[in-house]
Formats: C-alpha cells, structure tokens, sequence
C-alpha cells in the first residue's frame, strides 16, 4: 500500500510539474500595407495591429487608413486564429470596431450643410505567414471588408427647409501584404 501511495505521488507531482509549465503571453505587432477593390476605383490602405498571442490565438487593437470612396481612419479589434506549419503558418482573422472620416466631415454650403459620419467597420479573411526570422514574418492577407458611411444634407433655409439622409454599404476585397513580429 505504501509503494501504491508513493506511486501517485509521483505520478500526479509529475503531471503537475508539467501542467505549471504554462506560456506566457507574447506581445505582436502587424503591419501591412495593400489594396482595397469594389464597385469604385482601387484604393490603398494601411493598418497596424498591436496585441498579445498565446496559444495560436491573437487578440489586439488596429488602427489604419481606408483610402476607399472617402478617406476614413478605421480602429477596431482584431482576433486572430493561427494554424502552425513547419516554416509556414495560416491564419484566419476577423476586425470589428469603427471608422472615422478623415477630412471634410462637415461642409457648409450657402443653402446647406452635408455632414458625413463612420460607422460599422468589420474586416474578416484569411492569410498566410512565412518565417523570415525566430520572431518575425512576411504575411499576406485576402478578405471582404465592409464599412458603413451615412451622409446626411441638411437645409433651415425658411423657405425650403429639408433633411436627407444616405447610407452607404460599402463591401469590398482586400488584398495585404506586411510584416509581423
């Protein structure tokens, strides 16, 4: 019975020993520049993502420009799913957060004033990452980027007082390519 005790003993402080081998979270950034396309010309387009992986997940905070129908200034959360290969790694991520416009958020006019304001920013894809060095990467990205604009023009003159409003849906392909480390 004794020889039995001693055995779980070791059997269990030996499991534990491996189970207080635990990894700590690791800071990363990625940076990327690339190319927004849809229904207007093709525009350009910057991001930074700053946050923590642990486990093959990564969670943190971008911020960007969005060169696409009318210069906005996205921020938001990014999550990041990685799948690890031997010297490549697949990811799959997802963005939500909001945009800002850049210039010209309100133009006033002799009769009216137009008045534009971000909205829903969500990016969502899936890319690659190649190993350059232990602790950095080249990676490419391709995904459908949705960002929403309302645009309103408003009017007191007192002879013809009006509100209208317009909301665009903006949904377009993006194609990335940056470095990570």
């Amino acid at each position: 019975m004794r020889y039995f005790i001693l055995f779980l003993f070791l059997f269990f402080s030996r499991y534990e020993g491996i189970a207080q081998k635990h990894r700590s979270p690791v800071f990363n950034s990625y940076n990327s520049i690339g190319f927004i396309a849809g229904k207007s010309p093709v525009a350009f387009t910057v991001q930074t993502i700053n946050g923590l992986s642990f486990n093959n997940w990564f969670l943190g905070a971008g911020f960007g420009i969005d060169d696409y129908f009318i210069k906005t200034l996205p921020l938001f959360i990014d999550v990041k799913k990685v799948f690890d290969f031997k010297k490549s790694h697949l990811f799959l991520y997802a963005d939500v957060g909001s945009h800002f416009i850049a210039k010209d958020r309100k133009q006033d006019f002799e009769f009216y004033r137009i008045t534009t304001e971000g909205k829903l920013y969500i990016d969502a894809g899936i890319g690659a990452k190649i190993k350059i060095t232990p602790k950095s990467h080249l990676f490419f990205s391709l995904g459908n980027t949705l960002k929403n604009i309302a645009k309103t023009q408003t009017s007191e003159d007192v002879g013809f007082p009006y509100k209208d409003e317009t909301a665009y849906r903006l949904s377009r392909i993006s194609l990335r390519l940056g470095c990570q480390f």
